[in-house]
């Protein structure tokens, strides 16, 4: 049997339509990837596109911290009670950035009148700040308040940036454009009312006062005292060797001036607001003022009859009770008034001493010695102290030597113990 020969397109449309069927039943199992286009190569750096939203617009990335600005970028508005003394701010675009602070303070004024006039002194004020966040915190204050007390009389309050107070205000010395809601300047980095008030009723007056001190050194303390006034006093001190100093106290205030003895020496004047308050000289408190008191004059001497203790208090002095106690017989006590003498007489003996006790002391009881010329002829050595006739012959000579260098050495024996104070009052 013959067969006829194949042709040779069989074969490949047999491969051909096996392939079809593979591709075919390849692409019924994975329809996302038959549904995708070929992916292309990028022209672009190789970045993260960021993620579509639900919207189909790209999202803002999220901030790491919250934003912050300098001090001098700082923006605010504020609200002004001037008559009430009341006033508030807020930070609007904040917080301050790390190490930024401002500060704000309202301040309330005495005034000579409803006008702008000076000079003017504080009566009241309140300082307060905005500060940064730290990086620890959640937040900082947004809003200031501040509170002032406004005088009854003639007044002015201002609110403004920083916390400088002036006092006084001068027409030389002014907040100027430092005044929160100013139209130009640091004062125009807030929005709101002018926030200055002039206003009140009445002339504010002081109530001044002065106490003057003295100590025992001569030095004297001026108390100037403004304590129920509604304005400043100014005090001034003048004596009558050419002192002068003024001296301005604010409201409710006390200032001391302390003057030395030689600057006081004289007449003194304390005036204030050109009335006199005060007139006289520098006295030493009372308990300084003690008399010089002189002090009393001791002596002993001893003769072959008896042992002769001497005292003279000068007409200086004070009245002297003592008691002089002998190591035999009976003690003696006396008086000795000043402008007077006294002498304590007791009789010789062998190893006779006596002690001092009361307003005079001895340092150790006193003993009685013979005359170094000896006692073999009975004598009484040299005189009494109370004007006796002196001794003469032979031995009077060497009785009195011996006599003055033991009046020497006894003189400095006795020692006084304690003085009477005696004070004097004006």
């Amino acid at each position: 049997m013959i067969r006829p020969k194949l042709s040779p397109r069989r074969p490949i449309l047999v491969a051909a339509a096996a392939l079809a069927g593979l591709a075919t039943a390849f692409a019924a199992s994975s329809p996302t990837l038959a549904a995708s286009p070929s992916p292309q190569p990028s022209t672009s750096p190789t970045t993260s596109a960021p993620t579509p939203s639900a919207s189909g617009t790209p999202a803002t990335p999220a901030p790491e911290g919250p934003s912050c600005v300098s001090a001098a970028d700082a923006r605010y508005t504020h609200t002004f009670r001037g008559k009430r003394g009341e006033a508030s701010i807020t930070l609007v675009n904040g917080p301050l950035c790390e190490g930024e602070e401002q500060s704000f303070a309202l301040v309330s004024y005495v005034a000579p009148s409803t006008k702008v006039e000076f000079p003017q002194y504080v009566l009241s004020k309140s300082v307060d700040k905005f500060t940064s966040v730290a990086k620890d915190e959640v937040g900082t204050r947004s809003t200031l308040k501040f509170k002032v007390e406004v005088p009854t009389c003639y007044t002015q309050v201002d609110f403004v940036f920083g916390d400088k107070i002036i006092d006084p205000l001068t027409k030389n010395d002014l907040y100027g454009n430092r005044k929160v809601g100013s139209p130009k300047g640091i004062g125009s980095r807030s929005e709101g009312p002018q926030a200055w008030y002039n206003g009140g009723g009445g002339t504010c007056e002081a109530a001044p006062e002065v106490v003057v001190e003295s100590d025992c050194e001569g030095k004297v303390t001026f108390n100037l005292i403004n304590r129920n006034g509604n304005a400043a006093a100014n005090f001034v001190i003048t004596t009558d060797k050419g002192y002068n100093k003024a001296v301005t106290v604010p409201l409710r205030s006390i200032e001391k001036v302390e003057l030395d003895a030689a600057t006081v020496d004289g007449q003194i004047t304390v005036t204030a607001n050109e009335k006199s308050l005060w007139t006289g000289t520098q006295q030493p408190p009372a308990e300084c003022q003690e008399p010089e008191v002189g002090e009393p004059e001791t002596s002993y001497e001893s003769t072959c009859d008896e042992l002769v203790l001497l005292v003279q208090n000068p007409k200086n002095g004070v009245s002297l009770t003592s008691t002089f106690t002998p190591s035999t017989g009976k003690p003696q006590t006396v008086t000795i008034e000043p402008g007077t003498n006294k002498s304590v007489r007791f009789p010789a003996s062998k190893g006779l001493t006596v002690a001092v006790t009361g307003d005079l002391e001895s340092a150790e009881p006193i003993k009685w010695t013979a005359p170094v010329s000896g006692c073999d002829e009975g004598g009484t050595g040299g005189g009494d102290q109370d004007g006796g006739l002196p001794v003469t012959g032979a031995a009077a000579g060497g009785i009195a030597a011996g006599a003055v260098a033991l009046l020497a050495a006894g003189a400095v024996l006795f020692v006084v113990a304690r003085r009477r104070r005696i004070r004097f009052t004006s």
